[in-house]
């Protein structure tokens, strides 16, 4: 197979309209990304709400308030979890794991859960600004279940912690903000939508966050593989200062991992290595090297990677549109800016 580059004019400058282009394009993607996204979470907190609801109602009357309110924020946090993991294997074209995703349920439900326990007695200390703490009990609950789930991605980047903290405390704020504001007139309505705005909220937040602080982003270009063309599409994946990737083409179907993948960046080609290359950054560059298990003299010779029609066997800077073939899969690197550097 032929892994040469397409020729120069058509690297160089792959958008007709040049920056303008290529960054209305990004802007396209991340909007439909944040949009499906906060959809997700939404119907999460929708179905959440209705659950919490059936379950109320089979419970016996005088129930303890505490419980209702714990039962509330279980099953936001599970219903989110499952439905934000669930979306992010879809988007990452891997087969969707059960495992993952009852992972994903149970982090949120026990986040959902400790929140809970804590969301009557915040209220309580603040008896004199009532809506206040109702805010801030829905506040820690976004953040709590924000936090459990941006866990997922604790091998890529450690920040996407505080992401996911940070995203759900805003989700909780709007959530809180609804069921403060129209309880009393609409307790049953103001409810459904409070539990619609924190989930909206906490899927936006963790998404926003990493498209927000990017540094760059890899884009799939082309494949001589048929699965990677069709599964790929126009694929992007965002990069920011801190991450770390591994590339390969081990589905989540081998991966061992009972909450996140293996492989970060599945590339579905037969000639790419199960875990092949590994992106990661450092001081704000970013850099690509062969992970540990293709670099044997067999691995060298049998696994393809390139960077600029430049073999790699150490790591090598990536440039704003650096061309990367790994097998018969073609990447493009972009950087948002350049790295300043030292004279």
């Amino acid at each position: 197979m032929d892994t040469s580059f397409p020729p120069e004019t058509e690297t160089i400058n792959p958008w007709p309209s040049a920056d303008i282009g290529r960054s209305h394009y990004f802007l396209m993607n991340i909007n439909q990304l944040l949009y499906f996204m906060s959809l997700t979470g939404g119907l999460a907190g929708l179905l959440a709400w209705a659950g919490q609801a059936l379950i109320l109602m089979l419970l016996p009357v005088g129930i303890a308030p505490w419980a209702s309110v714990v039962v509330a924020a279980a099953l936001l946090g599970g219903s989110i979890g499952g439905f934000i993991v669930a979306f992010d294997e879809k988007l990452g074209g891997n087969r969707m794991q059960i495992r993952w995703v009852a992972m994903g349920a149970l982090v949120g439900f026990c986040a959902g859960i400790v929140s809970g326990a804590l969301h009557l007695p915040l209220r309580a200390a603040l008896p004199a600004a009532l809506p206040l703490g109702v805010v801030m009990g829905w506040m820690v609950s976004g953040a709590l279940i924000g936090a459990g789930l941006g866990a997922r991605w604790l091998a890529v980047n450690r920040a996407r912690v505080a992401h996911g903290m940070i995203g759900g405390m805003c989700g909780g704020f709007l959530g809180g903000v609804a069921f403060a504001t129209l309880s009393q007139w609409l307790p049953d309505v103001s409810q459904a939508l409070a539990f619609v705005l924190t989930g909206a909220g906490i899927s936006f937040g963790i998404t926003f966050a990493p498209v927000f602080l990017r540094s760059a982003v890899l884009r799939f270009v082309n494949s001589g593989d048929a699965r990677a063309i069709g599964k790929l599409g126009k694929k992007e994946w965002t990069v920011q200062d801190g991450d770390s990737y591994i590339v390969g083409s081990q589905s989540a179907d081998l991966s061992k991992s009972r909450y996140g993948r293996e492989v970060d960046i599945y590339l579905p080609d037969a000639s790419i290595a199960p875990r092949h290359a590994r992106i990661y950054s450092k001081d704000g560059r970013f850099f690509i090297t062969r992970h540990p298990d293709v670099m044997s003299e067999s691995g060298l010779r049998r696994f393809v990677l390139k960077a600029q029609n430049r073999s790699i066997t150490a790591p090598r800077e990536l440039q704003d549109q650096s061309l990367i073939v790994l097998g018969r899969t073609t990447l493009m690197f972009l950087a948002n800016h350049k790295p300043e550097r030292s004279q």
